[in-house]
């Protein structure tokens, strides 16, 4: 009775969904988790061999093709090193051509995993953009600030559902995220807009809701980075990352926070490599470690202090935050795992003949293994994969689920678009009074491509675009700026997301070149829109007459960006991140 009160509670809402809210947080959701003390009931855990045992703790990546010439067959590459779990990498599926056949592709080699598998699999990738970021004909979803700034839990819920639904049609069982960091430092160039907001207690609610829908829907979610990254500008893939609040400062957010997701049921948390200097006191070569490698920080803390009963996930320990505490990546997982990680992210198969050779020689207790296998077993339990017969790997998508998936990306985008100001009141924009619109693009990469949607919605609605541009050097425009004169409007759209570029969080080179370009346009032309980094419009743009905060490329925000624009919808999201600071001034 009580699933079919939720089911019909979350068709109600998808119904009446198209009635928009006046206001952010009326959004409502219903849901609650049936807590697991992660000791399973299932006992089959203990007569594993010592290597099965080892590979229950292993996530390894997926390399098809590489380990059938290397091992003859899945089959046989599992009867020698029989892992627990399987990342499945993009980046061997993206190349394949012609593009139709790599969703085929990608379920024959997940079957082929399970299949050969004696025990049940973690099957798991990021997917934190949505599945249809990376696979074609799926959704590609707004970021996770897009959902701080709807600020509807409801919301929330219905993408962690979405999201886990698609995941789960291609056979993902354990997807590595909600990112639970906050993006305190406007300087920080890898969490960004993957935070759903820099305030504890904005996000809360919001990553409980997507937890949540992620749990119903039979996704196991992992909470990412432990301590919590954020805090300052360093990037955790190149350097080893900090945070350096003080002890109160991480009481009242990441503490608070995380505590409040590890009592209401968060089955994975995955650490960081950050160190946290307010806490940690031991040492490691005259430095702290990150998280990954501190037993302080995973033992003492999380599991310990913050009674953290479930399964701790390192990060891929190939990344640089990880790097330079051992001689190599070998032992640097094999000390993630004597620290206390019960799911070591991306080991090489000898982290089982080494870990092996270690427990038989004494050198690491047998209770550090038990003790992460029956966490990572209770989990299997918990959302009854021990039962693998009776597991449906590949799970169909009916239309009316596709529609509702597709209704909630929209939803997302059309509740987060923000208008930070709008100084001469000019908006809605008309054609009758702004006709001829340009389009100019600062980023890294030339996007003008994705934003020929932006000039479709445009010019549907009869607007003129007839010049687009990409970082239109100084060099080469600062002498024919009268160019410009010919447009109503310039939308200069901002667009540098995690990883794209690497290393830096503000304009380099001929981005800047772009920037002294449109800076030297007459304000009342330029609408500023950042699809990315939530700082790029009041920091460079504080005297433009519009600015929006969009935060996220992605084909459903961009047809919000129009509508508001235009009047068809109203502005409603609200900034989820302070955007005045000091330094910027």
């Amino acid at each position: 009775m009580y699933r079919k009160i939720i089911y019909a509670l979350i068709f109600f809402i998808s119904l009446t969904a198209c009635h928009r809210e006046a206001t952010p947080g009326k959004d409502k959701y219903s849901a609650s988790t049936k807590k697991v003390d992660f000791k399973p009931m299932d006992s089959t855990w203990k007569s594993l061999s010592l290597r099965e045992k080892i590979g229950q703790v292993m996530i390894i990546r997926a390399y098809y093709d590489e380990y059938i010439k290397e091992f003859g067959s899945i089959e046989k590459m599992l009867q020698k090193y029989p892992v627990g779990g399987i990342f499945m990498p993009d980046w061997a599926f993206l190349s394949i051509q012609p593009a139709d056949s790599i969703v085929p592709k990608l379920k024959k080699v997940i079957h082929s995993y399970v299949e050969a598998s004696k025990y049940p699999l973690i099957i798991t990738e990021d997917f934190e953009r949505g599945v249809g970021n990376t696979y074609a004909g799926y959704t590609h979803f707004p970021v996770e600030m897009s959902l701080g700034a709807a600020n509807q839990p409801g919301l929330s819920y219905r993408y962690g559902q979405a999201i886990s639904k698609e995941a789960k049609s291609l056979g993902f069982n354990w997807l590595l995220h909600p990112v639970g960091d906050l993006n305190m430092n406007p300087l920080q160039n890898l969490v960004v807009e993957r935070a759903v907001s820099d305030d504890a207690g904005r996000a809360y609610p919001l990553l409980k809701a997507q937890i949540q829908g992620m749990q119903k829907t039979g996704i196991v979610a992992t909470l990412k980075h432990f301590p919590g990254d954020g805090a300052t500008m360093k990037n955790q893939h190149f350097v080893t990352s900090a945070n350096n609040l003080s002890m109160d400062k991480w009481n009242k957010s990441f503490g608070n926070m995380y505590q409040k997701l590890i009592d209401d049921g968060v089955d994975c948390i995955m650490v960081g490599h950050i160190r946290f200097p307010a806490y940690q006191k031991q040492k490691l070569n005259g430095v702290l470690p990150p998280a990954t490698l501190s037993r302080e920080i995973i033992e003492d803390l999380l599991k310990n202090k913050m009674n953290f009963k479930g399964v701790v996930m390192s990060d891929a320990l190939n990344m640089g935050g990880a790097a330079g505490y051992y001689p190599d990546e070998l032992e640097t997982a094999v000390k993630a795992f004597e620290a206390g990680v019960d799911l070591v992210l991306w080991p090489g198969f000898r982290f089982m003949d080494t870990i092996e050779a270690r427990i038989q020689r004494g050198e690491i207790p047998m209770s550090r293994l038990n003790d992460a296998v029956q966490r990572v077993w209770a989990v299997k339990e918990k959302y009854g994969w021990l039962e693998k017969e009776k597991t449906s790997l590949f799970q169909n998508l009916p239309e009316k689920e596709k529609k509702q998936i597709h209704h909630t990306g929209r939803e997302i985008a059309e509740n987060a678009i923000t208008l930070l100001a709008d100084q001469q009141q000019e908006l809605p924009l008309t054609p009758e009074k702004t006709k001829h619109i340009a389009i100019v693009n600062l980023s890294h990469y030339n996007l003008l491509d994705k934003f020929q949607l932006t000039k479709k919605y445009l010019e549907e609605k009869g607007f003129a675009v007839d010049t687009m541009l990409h970082n239109p050097s100084f060099f080469e425009w600062g002498i024919k700026l009268d160019y410009f004169k010919r447009f109503d409007k310039i939308l200069v759209v901002f667009e540098n997301h995690y990883f794209s570029p690497l290393g830096s969080a503000f304009l380099k080179d001929q981005e800047a070149l772009g920037l002294w370009t449109v800076e030297m346009l007459p304000k009342d032309k330029i609408i500023a829109i950042s699809y990315s980094n939530p700082y790029y419009v009041n920091y460079y743009f504080e005297n433009a007459p519009i600015r929006i905060n969009a935060y996220s490329l992605d084909d459903f925000t961009q047809k919000a960006v129009v509508d508001a624009l235009t009047g068809a919808i109203p502005f409603i999201g609200t900034s989820p991140v302070q955007l005045e600071f000091d330094f910027m001034k």
